[in-house]
């Protein structure tokens, strides 16, 4: 059996080969059948995850609704909220289909932007970049909520 690699999508493929195997090394490659849950909602868990293969969906329960919020693939990144700021994840995060993906906790990659500065910053702006765009959208989608609502208020009226 192969050892697994990082692979070289998203914000890894902005590293040089050697720093994608150093980065490797600073965490664990682990798998998940249909249905596990890799995040649960409501619990910290204080890492930050690496898809190598597979689907995953981000969904969110509030008052018995269960909304999906979107489908994670290969080469994205998901835990980063609480990764940063270790509190309650705000969705879980479940596997579809089998899937492997790559973890590393905050001490871990402290050590290894520590370790490899240039790599360091490179991988964090690629984190920003990818917080940013989030955010981003789900201001968007509450720009949208914001203006159906208006437009329902009179009708409802």
């Amino acid at each position: 059996m192969s050892t697994p690699e990082l692979p070289s999508v998203g914000i890894v493929a902005n590293l040089d080969s050697e720093d994608v195997k150093a980065l490797a090394t600073y965490g664990t490659f682990e798998t998940a059948t249909p249905g596990t849950v890799v995040i649960e909602q409501g619990k910290s868990h204080g890492k930050l995850f690496l898809i190598t293969n597979g689907v995953l969906h981000a969904r969110r329960s509030d008052q018995g609704n269960d909304v999906l919020l979107g489908q994670l693939l290969r080469g994205e990144w998901m835990g980063e909220v609480d990764l940063f700021d270790p509190f309650d994840a705000v969705c879980s995060v479940v596997a579809v289909e089998e899937c492997q993906y790559w973890v590393i906790t905050r001490d871990n990659l402290e050590e290894f932007i520590n370790n490899h500065p240039s790599a360091g910053i490179l991988l964090l702006i690629g984190l920003s970049t990818t917080l940013s765009r989030r955010i981003r959208e789900v201001t968007h989608k509450l720009a949208e909520q914001t203006e159906f609502t208006k437009l329902r208020e009179p009708l409802i009226d």
